[in-house]
């Protein structure tokens, strides 16, 4: 288990949510690693792989917990984009 932080962040209004998308391409995400972000008021969340060594991310899955992602993958080394969705 390892700390992770997103390559980038990008803010998007979606009117009284705000999504943001966090792509983890150069930090390559192995099982039960961590992002902590420091977040309130998580709506909702979901991970989309771009890349593993034989299944593509499939599988893949983040739960949240105080504003803290841990990543649930089904292999090592698996890159992609976090998205997270927020209110307030």
């Amino acid at each position: 288990m390892a700390a992770k932080t997103p390559d980038s962040i990008i803010r998007e209004s979606l009117g009284s949510l705000t999504l943001l998308i966090c792509p983890f391409e150069t930090a390559n995400i192995d099982n039960e690693d961590t992002y902590t972000s420091g977040l309130n008021h998580v709506v909702d969340k979901w991970f989309n792989a771009s890349k593993n060594p034989t299944q593509g991310g499939e599988g893949m899955n983040v739960s949240e917990s105080a504003g803290v992602f841990t990543f649930n993958a089904p292999e090592n080394d698996v890159t992609g984009t976090l998205f997270i969705l927020t209110r307030g």
